[in-house]
């Protein structure tokens, strides 16, 4: 008996896939607002201005004079979605869906398909859009199936009790799958956000995250930091472990059984880490990475990521090699949005 999808998949009409994104879209505001806020803010790596929970305050400031006692606000936004299965829509169709924004709610324009406008064309769909500029700025993002499904994937990961969200997230990535709007990639990079760890990350060559949080599969990780991603390498390993001076290092999970190089070298970092006040003796997941060599994969666009990225190397490189400093190597003339 096959296993029941909540989304229609006996068509490949555009508006059979514009149905069936809304529909993920609905359902994930349906099973919490903040969730559906959160999704669109790690599409659109925007941190603030996307808002759809109301905010609540008191004693605010009238700007006719006096003090409000109540005072209730949801920001104006809207977001128009442009789908296409494979291709691209015609840039001079595309920037007139500009003449459906109102003035003063934050502006965004999608256009969905498997595959991505070149920077060139952004810039050029970003300039035109400029002309609405009685309305204010229009918020443009060239979007593919895989970036949908990348991101709910990392929803999902950061709620893993939430049964509907993963259910949602196991059928859309079903969906997208079965109806071919996404490659299986062989070559896909989680680049993760660094703050002050940086420097342990590349010294010890690992990166720590919360246990509970997940991960989706990937082949190479990317350290992010200032921009761009700093550095790239194989996970050899990737372990969820508890440690104190008195017990010493417990395995909770691991991919492979660790090494004792390996195991000395976990171990130095969390005793360094937890010297910087990190806390990851208890309730996280390691990625131990072997091959770790230095690029430079710049955003060139504003603003940072949402914590983690997901790319294609295959959209990047016309050929992805074979190791890993090569693929260093060539990633330092490539640029991201």
């Amino acid at each position: 008996m096959a296993v029941l999808n909540q989304f229609q998949q006996y068509s490949q009409g555009e508006n059979t896939v514009t149905n069936n994104v809304l529909l993920m879209l609905s359902n994930l505001y349906e099973i919490n607002p903040k969730y559906y806020e959160e999704y669109i803010k790690g599409l659109t790596e925007d941190s603030g201005k996307y808002e759809v929970i109301p905010n609540f305050r008191q004693q605010v400031g009238n700007r006719g004079g006096g003090i409000i006692d109540g005072h209730i606000q949801v920001k104006a936004t809207k977001i128009i979605i442009e789908t296409k299965l494979h291709g691209l829509e015609w840039i001079e169709k595309l920037v007139k869906y500009g003449n459906s924004f109102d003035e003063n709610e934050y502006s965004l324009l999608f256009h969905l398909s498997s595959t991505r406008y070149s920077r060139k064309e952004i810039e050029e769909i970003e300039e035109k859009l400029l002309k609405f500029k009685v309305i204010g700025k229009i918020n443009f993002f060239s979007l593919t199936y895989q970036d949908l499904v990348d991101q709910l994937t990392e929803l999902a990961s950061n709620y893993q009790f939430e049964n509907y969200l993963q259910r949602l997230n196991e059928n859309f990535e079903g969906y997208c799958l079965g109806m071919q709007l996404m490659p299986r990639s062989n070559h896909v990079l989680r680049a993760m956000a660094c703050g002050q760890s940086f420097g342990l990350n590349v010294k010890y060559k690992f990166y720590f995250d919360l246990a509970s949080r997940g991960y989706s599969d990937f082949n190479y990780l990317g350290i992010y930091k200032w921009k761009s991603v700093r550095y790239i390498g194989n996970v050899e390993n990737v372990v969820v472990a508890n440690w104190d001076e008195a017990s010493g290092l417990k395995i909770v999970e691991q991919k492979v059984d660790l090494t004792d190089d390996q195991r000395i070298r976990l171990v130095s970092a969390i005793k360094e880490s937890d010297e910087h006040g990190w806390g990851v003796e208890n309730g996280h997941r390691f990625f131990l990475l072997k091959d770790f060599e230095e690029t430079d994969f710049a955003k060139i666009t504003p603003g940072g990521i949402f914590r983690v990225r997901y790319f294609d190397l295959e959209d990047y490189l016309d050929k992805v090699p074979t190791n890993v400093k090569e693929i260093a190597e060539a990633l330092k003339s490539k640029t991201w949005d």
